[in-house]
């Protein structure tokens, strides 16, 4: 094999080892998360050891919802977030519009789990007239928890540079401020990207001292934000809004970070040692404990910060770069910590370290693999064909409701703006409301929530153009779905109508022409659709982006000869009355 032949194995094999580990580490801590001993005992059926991903049940929808079986791999929404930001990565870099407009609001049909900060944003962002860059919900100047760091490992995972000053930076912060505005959440998803980068990179997870370059960096950020065409707004919105200093909040939150330091390194090293005699050592957990208490990770407050999740993360991948599995079981162990997190970031690291596979069952594996091998392929400058496009933005329109997701294309079931379902297994029912298994046809496994009569849905939420449905591969761990439990909800709805799983597959394959160039292109149209939107930045911006990717030089000629002609109509009377 030739050098060059190497590197790129190597390259190619550290980042599907990472997606994987992480994915494995989210489905083994979604289990133990936000619970107690008694509710993981019923959760898994018994007081079996938590040492790999089992099936086990769960409430899903809230207080109104169902409690269904989980199988054994089901991974939370860190992974399902992760997948959804990878997808929005092409060669042309990282789209945060059609992450923002497409698969945020979609994402919260099928959520399982997911931040406070995370679902307002997604739901604030369904107005057409609020940007990527200006998603100003409820309070979002102080959304400072992991929401941010715990989805960005996509973005480590296609860049050519992935060291401390790659320009995929500066598209983390872009993804991290749709969901999160206090420089806590910035800075967490910042240090994580920058260690995960410095383990692809170096295959070995950094250590302490590495972390004081890291911190280092990122004083630079304010400053980059400042300079940035459309960050820069987002950051002169922040000040306004919190009546603070963006840059001493965030130096006061590096010295946070840089306070906590310390006691991460302590348990690196007494958590190495114990993990070479996991089993043996009667101190071991309480050597993370000691961890928990100093970064305040059990504190409801502070549990899903996302500075001290980071920083645990880190240390926790320190200590078991030798022995990753005694390392990543204390941590979804660890009840009352945000588990699946600090475990999924931690095994995010191990994974660009290690050669070897995670044991047990892990949902979609295949996907997870395919979707990590494209994005490595785009850090090599490859050109990577992907079988997953988005819904051209000038015409989607998102479901009213989470529940409107779902319904029917010439009378197959399929996600809004995601894809067609190759089969459909009914998870329980309340009322109108059904959740059902669907497995996607470029992939991946949702649980989704759905009206139990399914309509057509609009055009302008169909999937993205395909020339013909993908051809997934056979998974090597085929779904083993139980019928739902007949517990019933609460009583202001009654009891759950449980049903069996049907099986319903596609009756005919969903095809639709791709475009070619400047066809299907109506200058009018834009100039319609960018008329309605105030000719914003943005709606120009996306416009002329589609003209330069499938119309012409005279179409674009024509339409920002126009649109320069109406801009200057609309600023007269201001000059006039001045």
């Amino acid at each position: 094999m030739s050098t060059m032949s190497h590197d790129r194995t190597i390259a190619v094999e550290r980042r599907v080892n990472s997606a994987v580990w992480s994915a494995w580490a989210d489905a083994l801590g979604f289990i133990s998360e936000l619970t107690d001993e008694a509710g993981l005992r019923r959760r898994m059926g018994g007081g079996h050891e938590l040492r790999e991903p089992v099936k086990w049940q769960r409430r899903v929808g809230g207080k109104f919802g169902v409690t269904t079986n989980l199988p054994a791999g089901t991974y939370s929404d860190d992974t399902q977030l992760r997948l959804a930001v990878g997808r929005a990565i092409r060669p042309s870099g990282f789209d945060p519009e059609v992450f923002a407009k497409v698969e945020l609001p979609i994402w919260t049909s099928y959520a399982l789990g997911g931040g406070r900060a995370s679902k307002a944003a997604a739901a604030s962002i369904t107005n057409p007239a609020v940007p990527w860059f200006g998603n100003f919900f409820k309070d979002w100047t102080a959304a400072g928890g992991n929401g941010a760091a715990m989805r960005i490992q996509p973005h480590v995972w296609a860049a050519p540079n992935p060291g401390p000053n790659g320009s995929y930076l500066m598209d983390v912060l872009a993804d991290a401020v749709i969901t999160h505005g206090h420089p806590r959440a910035l800075v967490g998803a910042l240090f994580h990207a920058m260690s995960l980068g410095y383990a692809l990179d170096r295959g070995t997870v950094p250590l302490p001292e590495h972390w004081l370059v890291m911190i280092d960096e990122m004083h630079q950020y304010p400053s980059s934000l400042r300079e940035h065409p459309v960050l820069s707004l987002w950051c002169a919105a922040w000040e306004r809004e919190s009546g603070q200093s963006f840059d001493d909040v965030w130096k006061a939150t590096l010295v946070e970070v840089t306070e906590m330091l310390p006691a991460a390194e302590v348990f690196a090293s007494e958590g190495a040692t114990a993990a070479a005699v996991a089993g043996e050592s009667a101190s071991f957990d309480q050597i993370y404990v000691r961890l928990i208490q100093e970064l305040g990770l059990q504190a409801p407050e502070t549990r899903g910060s996302g500075t001290g999740t980071v920083v645990a993360a880190l240390a926790l991948a320190l200590a078991g770069a030798e022995f990753p599995l005694p390392i990543l079981r204390l941590a979804v162990g660890a009840l009352g910590t945000d588990t699946d997190t600090i475990a999924s970031m931690a095994a995010a690291l191990l994974g660009a370290v290690r050669s070897e596979s995670p044991p047990g069952p892990l949902m979609d594996r295949e996907y997870i693999e395919a979707e990590a091998g494209r994005l490595a392929a785009i850090a090599l400058g490859e050109q990577p064909e992907s079988k997953f496009s988005y819904p051209d933005l000038l015409r989607w329109e998102p479901p009213k409701t989470q529940a409107d997701a779902v319904g029917l294309i010439d009378g197959v079931p399929a996600v809004a703006g995601l894809g067609v379902c190759d089969r459909m297994e009914n998870a329980g029912s309340v009322k109108n409301f059904t959740w059902s298994w669907a497995s996607l046809d470029f992939g991946q496994t949702v649980l989704v929530k759905h009206r139990s009569t399914l309509v057509e849905l609009a055009e302008t939420q169909h999937p993205g153009l395909r020339q013909s449905r993908p051809t997934v591969p056979p998974r090597g761990q085929q779904l083993e779905i139980e019928p739902a439990s007949a517990e019933p909800t609460v009583s202001e709805v009654g009891a759950a109508e449980i049903v069996e799983p049907e099986f319903s597959s596609a009756s005919s394959v969903y095809r639709r022409r791709i475009p070619r160039r400047d066809q299907d292109l109506n200058v009018d149209a834009m100039l319609d659709w960018v008329r309605a939107r105030g000719y914003s930045d943005e709606a120009v911006g996306y416009a002329v982006r589609r003209i330069a990717e499938l119309g012409t030089t005279e179409q674009m000629i024509a339409f920002t000869s126009t649109l320069k002609a109406e801009i200057k109509v609309r600023r007269e009377p201001h000059r006039r009355s001045d």
